[in-house]
């Protein structure tokens, strides 16, 4: 079902591929976050010294302002901190790793989270395996916090015969998918992940109706490594 429509790869080629384009993604993340927050913070800061001069009360409310900056861009730090650790996925497991992420996710961005899980849909898979897949659904959740402008995020992980499925749903402002252009929402390469692990990715979108994204990857008792 998977092979007939999956590109050929190199896999030290690929390897390389994506370790720069995790290397872009957290160069982004960085200057798209906490170092904008910082460089926001400083000017409040200069802010403040001026009005220390001339109106007290409202330094001290601007200084109130500037803390909860500080505070929101220490955790963005942490979270980009925690995303680089490695994950146990050999101790823990796909599923219960994505289950901590999604609630994770949760608690730092104030988006609704509905996980639905079945706790051994990735019996059989290799490790290795389970984390490629486990970055692939981070890089999916962080494009529904940066796009989709979502409420709710609803997650489910099933397995049908020997096929693992993870659908990730949002209720966000959608889009077209076949309009989006190259790179955008970092499409293609999601889908190149997907591939690289035998499987597939869908997307179902519409304008003002939300997304839908599936991954696909067949699964066998596997003795190989990546």
């Amino acid at each position: 079902m998977f092979s007939s429509d999956l590109p050929t790869f190199d896999p030290i080629d690929y390897g390389i591929r994506l370790i720069e384009e995790e290397r872009r993604r957290i160069a982004r993340d960085l200057h798209d976050g906490p170092a904008q927050d910082l460089t926001n913070i400083s000017m409040r800061l200069d802010v403040v010294q001026r009005l220390l001069q001339t109106d007290t009360e409202m330094a001290m409310n601007e200084l109130s302002r500037t803390n909860s900056r500080i505070v929101a861009a220490i955790n963005d730090i942490r979270r980009l901190i925690y995303d680089l650790r490695p994950v146990a996925i050999d101790e823990i497991g796909l599923v219960s790793a994505t289950v901590e992420l999604c609630r994770r996710c949760e608690r730092d961005w104030q988006i609704q989270f509905e996980v639905t899980a079945d706790p051994g849909a990735a019996k059989g898979l290799l490790p290795a395996r389970q984390i490629a897949l486990y970055r692939l659904i981070q890089e999916v959740l962080q494009n529904v916090k940066k796009h989709a402008q979502a409420q709710l995020v609803t997650v489910t992980i099933s397995r049908v015969s020997s096929r693992l499925e993870i659908e990730i749903k949002d209720n966000g402002k959608g889009f077209n998918p076949s309009e989006v252009p190259d790179g955008h929402f970092g499409i293609v390469g999601m889908r190149e992940r997907a591939a690289y692990l035998g499987g597939v990715l869908e997307i179902e979108s519409t304008p003002g109706q939300g997304s839908t994204i599936r991954i696909l990857v067949p699964i066998e008792q596997e003795t190989e490594t990546l």
